[in-house]
């Protein structure tokens, strides 16, 4: 708990509208690259598939297929999990959950 002051420039930082652009172009560029890898293997099936030729297209969709999934999925889990210690002069650490604290995924 902060003064008022400290508040609203936490405020505007959470609601800046870069910050806003910036998690849109990451959003979309994540996308892209998920499309780009299903499509890569939509074209190996269709394509080469009945001759099982150009092998290598196979894992590289499925590294951009899935990359951009486990990167957003790890980091909505982070950001959920935000654990911070209270020194207090105890030696335990506790889980410490700020009212605030709100994660918000775009799909």
């Amino acid at each position: 708990m902060g003064t008022s002051k400290e508040d609203k420039q936490e405020a505007n930082q959470e609601y800046y509208p870069e910050n806003i652009m910036k998690k849109c172009v990451i959003c979309l560029c994540s996308i892209l690259v998920c499309m780009a890898g299903g499509t890569l293997l939509l074209w190996w099936g269709y394509e080469y598939h009945p001759t099982n030729s150009q092998l290598w297209m196979v894992p590289l969709g499925l590294i951009l297929l899935v990359t951009p999934v486990i990167a957003w999925v790890a980091a909505v889990v982070s950001a959920t999990c935000n654990c911070k210690v209270e020194d207090d002069g105890s030696k335990t650490n506790e889980l410490v959950v700020q009212a605030g604290d709100s994660v918000s995924v775009w799909f």
